[in-house]
């Protein structure tokens, strides 16, 4: 395909510079701009890194200059509609990635959906895990019958449920096909996290999920996570375990992918790194988007419908604890929700 689709990055912290130099090693997008909000220094000074590229504080203005057709929202999870808003209203943009998570309340998440579908925008959330080679070969031994038919899985993660959570939720979708949930039991507790200014989330949280297909996984996020032995940083405590009639395996985010095979007795251990492999990730998910925009009809793994699937477990985990009962899906949400979640608690 060649770098032929024009990339504007939207953010200029340490993740969107991750953004920005997976660009480089990306074979299908070139970035043509980045835009700010208010540290000029810091935009100045990624523009001169990555460039010669356009730049600005002012995103509207930037969108008409640089016309791009991939718009990479890599900042505070407090902007999403707004440039979702731009974007929609700009004749070139063909499709827009957004940083996890989807939205921080279900209004916005339904409204950005509202102006994808109504202005025939793509959008996918940038859940790039699934392009790191061990997630990936996990995902294969699945869809290939390694480990026979699934029946359960059990994600978790130390970071809270919108640090990381939403990785995890979504990636126990992605390896059940993002089957269709029929109900979830959640509870959370350390509400103190909702105060943090980025990632406004309880710092405990753990859920039940049933799958229409029949499959059940648990699900354990913040401090309710899990320790993964031998590994002592916070944000690699991360983790997804498949088990199936045939076998059994689980994947780490910085140390190995494992499994068991049933019928043989063997166990097998190859590596998982994030440290190796996290930048080249970013860019196959770059690529991907590239591809996607081309031609809609191949799909994304990390598109609308699936991004807010998954995002919907989420806001059923808040309802669940709020009512102390099982949440029935499909369920639409409101947000007096997270009100009524700081209530209860």
């Amino acid at each position: 395909m060649g770098k032929e689709l024009k990339l504007l990055l939207v953010g200029t912290g340490g993740w969107a510079a991750v953004h920005a130099r997976a660009c480089r090693l990306a074979r299908n997008v070139e970035l043509a701009g980045i835009c700010g909000h208010r540290n000029r220094e810091r935009l100045t000074a990624l523009a001169d890194e990555f460039g010669p590229v356009a730049s600005d504080t002012d995103l509207a203005a930037l969108l008409e200059e640089v016309r791009p057709d991939i718009l990479d929202v890599a900042c505070n999870p407090r902007w999403r509609v707004g440039p979702v808003r731009l974007a929609a209203a700009c004749p070139s943009v063909k499709l827009v990635n957004l940083e996890k998570p989807l939205a921080l309340t279900p209004g916005e998440a339904y409204e950005i959906a509202r102006l994808c579908r109504e202005n025939n925008l793509l959008l996918t959330v940038n859940h790039q895990k699934k392009f790191l080679p061990a997630w990936r070969k996990l995902k294969e031994m699945i869809a290939g019958g390694v480990l026979g038919s699934v029946s359960f899985m059990r994600a978790t993660c130390r970071g809270n449920l919108l640090e990381q959570g939403t990785h995890i939720a979504d990636m126990l979708l992605f390896y059940n096909d993002y089957a269709p949930v029929s109900w979830l039991m959640g509870q959370v507790a350390d509400l103190e996290g909702l105060d943090k200014p980025q990632a406004a989330a309880p710092d405990a949280s753990i859920a039940v999920l049933c799958f229409e297909n029949g499959v059940r996984a648990l699900f354990e996020a913040g401090n309710a996570g899990r320790f993964l032995s031998g590994e002592t940083n916070k944000w690699y405590q991360f983790a997804l375990e498949v088990s199936g009639d045939a076998g059994h395996a689980e994947v780490t985010l910085n140390r190995d992918l494992t499994w068991v095979d049933y019928r043989s007795g063997r166990t097998v251990r190859e590596r998982s790194s994030w440290d190796d492999d996290y930048l080249q990730a970013q860019a196959a998910h770059l690529d991907s988007l590239a591809v996607y925009a081309a031609d809609p009809g191949c799909g994304h793994v990390s598109d609308l419908e699936h991004s807010l699937q998954s995002f919907e477990v989420i806001m059923g985990i808040y309802a669940s604890a709020c009512t102390g009962g099982r949440v029935e899906f499909p369920c639409r949400f409101e947000d007096r929700l997270l009100d009524a979640l700081r209530r209860s608690h």
